[in-house]
């Protein structure tokens, strides 16, 4: 016997069950044990599949009565074609006692009728996740549809055809939902969500005004034009509030996340208007700030992660800084050319804010740089305070050491993760080696002039900024493990490939 079929079937089968069903799939082939396991496996996942590969799979589900827990399909086919398999698929999964099902319509037509009182009558679906079809073609003028389905605890709809009275139809069969996700349905209007007494996690994304009545409420998701037509005074329970609009006032914003609940993490998300100020959140543990420009003064003397995501470089100012944050991190797009300005500004934030655990840069393209002007606002800053910096290069193209050392100038990373070419990484060696050089001169000259404590306590102020050490290594793609690289010109100038290569570098300044 082999040692993969030491194990009994039904451990095998739950092995299997907590792999995604491609995974699962590649599993069959180390035994007949395996295979025999992954034959009735309850967990079902189509996309990509053929027709006739699906429809065989089914069948013998079907034939063999074996049990269905999930069913997920993917519709890459115009569904008028296959509306007649999808509606075999849907009765075998309903028959064979499915609890979690995924209907996916990528083809963006929204024309399958799904049968959706139909698994609301069956009283043992979970988790009902739709995007992209028709619910529509039912007549609620007839009372067949009168439903109540106790089991259902979490309904997606995304991309649905559906309206407002067919919306609250299924909300009202349905009153023990957990959690509910509404998004991108065009044809909801003034809608109104109540009687949900279970609710505790809302999505919501619709460009027309919502009435939310869900006293329970724990988590809101909520991204729509109308935000002042917002209300959550009601909701005492309401630890995450994620808010995404491109229109809202200031004044309102304020008043939407003053609140006394216990609110522990806030996203704001592509908000342009006015200056807002995040103040008096004691409870918040989580600040995450996606596309906003005017963030002003932030009061959260207990955050615990802090993540800022944009285009621009931010402009926040801490009325005091968290001691218990673990986790500060940046990451920017410039969506132009960057110049010396840029740099300058770049180091301004980093050095005036807080301390930043991680900065991720991605640049579109690069240019030489004026260093002069960078050096002439050298004594102006403190030193940036940066443990890892990510730099990604979208298009690398030859070398530019005014463009790595204006990089390297603003940010003073401990360690600077590299994902471009070799011809790249090599500019970035040059640069820092030529750091590391400057420093010993810079040592050289203060030995020298013992007697000028004003020259000498300059240059030691410069010297503080200057590189001490570095270490440098490659990730070798083939062995997936790290190796240290030394910095002999002549030899990576002969490994230099147009390949992107992932490296890092250790320093010391």
């Amino acid at each position: 016997m082999g040692t993969a079929d030491m194990l009994p079937v039904c451990l095998i089968r739950k092995i299997l069950c907590y792999l995604s069903y491609r995974e699962a799939s590649r599993m069959r082939i180390l035994s007949k044990t395996w295979l025999l396991a992954w034959l009735d496996l309850p967990n079902l996942e189509f996309s990509g599949k053929s027709i006739a590969i699906v429809d065989n799979i089914m069948e013998r589900y079907r034939d063999g009565n074996i049990p269905i827990d999930k069913f997920e399909f993917d519709n890459s086919k115009k569904p008028d074609r296959i509306s007649g398999l999808i509606d075999k698929w849907l009765g075998i999964a309903l028959q064979n006692g499915v609890r979690h099902l995924v209907y996916r319509d990528v083809t963006h037509s929204k024309i399958y009728p799904f049968p959706i009182f139909k698994f609301l009558e069956a009283n043992y679906l979970g988790e009902l996740v739709l995007m992209g079809c028709d619910l529509m073609h039912v007549s609620l003028s007839s009372t067949s549809h009168v439903v109540t389905c106790h089991s259902l605890r979490k309904l997606s709809l995304s991309r649905v055809r559906l309206d407002k009275n067919m919306l609250q139809t299924i909300l009202s069969s349905c009153p023990f939902i957990v959690d509910l996700i509404i998004r991108n349905c065009s044809r909801l209007k003034n809608v109104e969500l109540r009687n949900l007494p279970k609710i505790k996690s809302l999505a919501i994304d619709i460009d027309h005004p919502v009435r939310i009545d869900a006293p329970t409420l724990e988590h809101l998701y909520y991204s729509s034009f109308c935000l002042n037509k917002l209300s959550i005074d009601k909701y005492k329970n309401l630890k995450s509030l994620e808010i995404s609009c491109t229109k809202i006032s200031d004044m309102y914003l304020n008043r939407l996340i003053f609140r006394p609940y216990c609110l522990e993490k806030l996203v704001l998300a592509n908000i342009s208007l006015g200056r807002f100020n995040i103040c008096r959140c004691r409870s918040l543990k989580v600040l995450k700030i996606h596309n906003c420009k005017n963030i002003g003064e932030i009061y959260a003397p207990n955050l615990v992660l802090l993540e800022y995501k944009g285009d621009d470089i931010p402009e926040l100012e801490f009325a005091l800084e968290s001691r218990q944050l673990k986790q500060s991190q940046m990451i920017l797009y410039p969506l132009f050319n960057v110049d010396a300005a840029w740099f300058c500004q770049l180091r301004q934030s980093l050095s005036d804010s807080i301390s930043w655990s991680q900065v991720t840069i991605y640049f579109h393209k690069y240019e030489e740089i004026n260093m002069n002007y960078l050096h002439m606002q050298y004594f102006r800053d403190a030193i940036p305070k940066v443990d890892v910096l990510d730099v990604n290069f979208l298009r690398p193209t030859g070398e530019c050491l005014t463009f790595v050392d204006a990089l390297l100038w603003s940010c003073r990373p401990k360690k600077l993760n590299l994902q471009s070419t070799s011809e790249m990484f090599i500019c970035f060696m040059d640069c820092l080696m030529h750091m590391k050089s400057l420093r010993r001169a810079l040592i050289h000259d203060i030995s020298c002039l013992m007697h000028m404590k004003s020259l000498r306590r300059a240059l030691s102020h410069q010297k503080r900024g200057q590189l001490k050490e570095l270490k440098a290594y490659k990730f070798d793609q083939r062995n997936q493990s790290w190796h240290p690289v030394e910095h002999k010109r002549e030899e990576l100038s002969i490994r230099t490939v147009s390949t992107l290569e992932k490296y890092f570098f250790l320093l010391d300044w």
